[in-house]
């Protein structure tokens, strides 16, 4: 650089004089040189100087432009060699903040020393082990891409296959052999990140990454917002963000600059050097809908983990079970002595969950080890033996089910009393309890080795405002929880509103974060039907197609419930031929009775500490039974009898303010004649 600097003032000079480092153009020099003064005739002294100079330099240029066409030529034609001899184009020149390694041996051995760890710790994924040390080994041995990247690596799988397990070891074990300066494995959730609202999050996220790890992982890449893909892609070409706001270091912690006269304020985040990893359940094919061409082309390595076959498991067992047997002594002071038949066990009841199943099992064991040590009160390390028998797990020569916690009997004791208080829906109540026998005779064969049945779980709740259909959804959650059927139970209630985006491309992330909070229990979609609004729609068909992929990939730990009007969810299945063949259980909610409402507003004045006379039983009865009849659907059903006694509370409370003898908690005849006397009038 020095050199290049003292030529170019020795050019200033020539041009402009010994001082001319020293100065700028003055407006004298501009209107000289605005006139153009060489084609000029005669010209001064001093003109003629500079016009021989600047001839001068022209020569000199020219004759550096032919130099570097000539380099030109030459580097063409060395990429063209390299094209030809590797059938691919190399960049000749990169930037590099890793060393080559210069001893090939050494970098082998240690990176036969990670697979091998590897293969010890993430069990039954040698060849996806294998191409991810060839990922992390690459850079060291080609240099780091044109980006400055060390690489940008896509892993595909389903959960519980050791995608982020093994990524976590591998940067311990980095670290371990002096490759890598730091372990850490910073890991950016990009469901965290719906709309534009989340900029400056993501952002703040991103500098922390940068500033903590060498390898940096942004899960479910198959569920980010185009806002945040486009971030990612020129992360992935430039191997920098730039940055479209002020931004400033408080505390070494990045925040949006409030005001334009701070200084130092950070324009670019520099990714150079990094590792970044992309974590998704989608297969690449099925990925590339989703994120586009442009990314897939900028992924330097693509790698997928395998599903996990019930013969993979119990070869992964024995590993997993030292590690339980090491954790229930050291916790516990109970030392484990397993039975061979143990297996039996798992090759009975292990479906398709992965590892996850053996995290579930020793969970459940552990729990009742747990139990078993308070209820036995040990206070030394004692020895159990842990088997398998008559389709039931022991301990010693007691059934683990009687040390875990009775959470499923009384869960199913609190559905079946809330259904029973339930008015009327006698069907429905009916069908929910057949769900137990049904799931309950899946069990007796999975337990015997037999085949099970597979049914869709998925539903549809037809009938107008106010006939039970939430309620009963909610309640159904904690049932399917009760009796194994979900893992978590809750619902998720959301409408149009919250799975449709705004603008283009916001509406399938923003459906993934609903699906993904919905996990383990049931999503609950109100007017359903308004989901599609017409061929023009592309917001919604685009939810849609979300959703039915989910509902694909999720089946056995996610129930979708479609809800509205009769006639509306007709048409919208009609109109959605797939969805139709998806949801066979429909389930039609009947408007309520007049006696039926009766009984829900005794439950209601109950409620809320007020008892209701006998003399209201008929002429209340008879009113609701009017109000049905002429307009069920704009009635609000269970809504109007709760709304009927909360007026006649009101009506009441003016009553006992002029009557000393009145009894408060009582609603009487006089306190409901107002609201009965509407519906005659109307």
């Amino acid at each position: 650089m020095s050199k290049k600097k003292t030529e170019r003032e020795l050019l200033y000079e020539q041009i402009l004089g010994k001082d001319a480092p020293k100065r700028t153009l003055t407006e004298s020099d501009i209107a000289i040189l605005k006139n153009n003064p060489f084609t000029n005739e005669p010209l001064s002294e001093e003109l003629q100087r500079l016009k021989e100079n600047s001839d001068k330099i022209k020569q000199q240029t020219e004759t550096l432009m032919d130099q570097i066409y000539s380099v030109d030529l030459d580097m063409g034609s060395l990429k063209q060699s390299i094209k030809d001899d590797f059938g691919t184009e190399f960049p000749i020149e990169q930037v590099s903040t890793i060393n080559i390694v210069e001893n090939q041996a050494e970098l082998n051995s240690k990176f036969e020393y990670i697979e091998g760890k590897l293969n010890s710790l993430v069990k039954k994924q040698e060849n996806y082990i294998s191409s991810l040390c060839r990922a992390f080994k690459r850079p060291f041995i080609m240099g780091q891409q044109l980006s400055g990247l060390n690489a940008g690596i896509l892993i595909t799988g389903e959960n519980f296959t050791g995608r982020h397990s093994s990524i976590e070891q591998m940067g311990k074990l980095l670290l371990e052999t002096n490759i890598l300066s730091n372990s850490r494995v910073f890991l950016i959730d990009l469901l965290k990140y719906a709309g534009k609202e989340d900029e400056n999050n993501f952002i703040i996220d991103l500098y922390g990454a940068i500033n903590n790890s060498q390898i940096i992982v942004f899960d479910n890449i198959d569920s980010v917002s185009p806002s945040y893909l486009g971030y990612i892609e020129e992360i992935l070409v430039e191997g920098k963000l730039s940055l479209n706001k002020r931004y400033i270091l408080n505390n070494k912690q990045l925040v949006e600059a409030t005001t334009s006269l701070v200084k130092n304020t950070v324009s670019e985040l520099n990714f150079k050097g990094k590792y970044l990893i992309f974590i998704t359940t989608l297969r690449t094919n099925k990925l590339l809908n989703v994120v586009g061409s442009r990314f897939i082309n900028t992924i330097s390595d693509s790698l997928y983990t395998n599903k996990l076959s019930k013969d993979d498991i119990v070869e992964i067992y024995p590993s997993k079970l030292e590690g339980f047997k090491l954790r229930c002594l050291t916790n516990l002071n109970i030392n484990i002595n397993c039975d061979d038949n143990l297996v039996d066990y798992i090759k009975n009841q292990y479906r398709s969950e992965n590892v996850e199943f053996l995290i579930n099992l020793f969970d459940k064991i552990y729990g009742g080890l747990s139990e078993y040590k308070l209820s036995e009160k040990i206070t030394e390390t004692v020895d159990i033996n842990l088997h398998y028998q008559e389709n039931e797990l022991f301990i010693n020569d007691k059934q683990l089910q009687q040390y875990l916690p009775k959470v499923i009997d009384n869960a199913m004791e609190e559905v079946q009393k809330e259904l029973d208080n339930i008015v009327g829906l006698t069907t429905i109540k009916e069908y929910i309890l057949s769900l137990q026998d049904f799931y309950a005779a899946q069990k007796l064969r999975q337990k015997e080795g037999l085949s099970t049945t597979e049914v869709s779980k998925h539903m549809i709740f037809t009938g107008n405002p106010g006939t039970g259909k939430t309620t009963i959804a909610r309640l159904l959650a904690k049932y399917l929880k009760a009796i194994g059927v979900l893992s978590n139970g809750q619902l998720i209630e959301v409408s149009r509103s919250d799975l449709v985006g705004k603008y283009v491309g916001h509406t399938a992330p923003l459906t993934m974060q609903v699906i993904k909070s919905a996990m383990g229990g049931i999503l609950f979609i109100d007017e359903a039907y308004s989901l599609y609004r017409g061929t023009n729609d592309s917001f919604g068909l685009e939810c849609i197609d979300t959703l039915v992929k989910a509902m694909e990939d999720n089946r056995e730990d996610l129930i979708v419930i479609l809800a509205g009007y009769t006639r509306e969810m007709q048409d919208f299945l009609e109109s959605n031929s797939g969805l139709k063949s998806r949801f066979p259980n429909q389930i039609e909610f009947p408007d309520y009775t007049g006696q039926e409402l009766y009984d829900i507003a005794m439950i209601n004045a109950k409620s809320k500490g007020y008892k209701v006379a006998d003399e209201v039983k008929l002429p209340l009865t008879d009113y609701f039974t009017k109000v049905q009849e002429n307009d069920s659907v704009r009635s609000g059903n269970g809504r109007l009898s709760r709304n009927v006694i909360e007026e006649a509370i009101r009506y009441q409370s003016t009553r006992i303010l002029n009557d000393d003898n009145a009894q408060i908690d009582l609603l009487t005849l006089e306190d409901f004649d107002k609201i009965i006397e509407k519906e005659i009038l109307n």
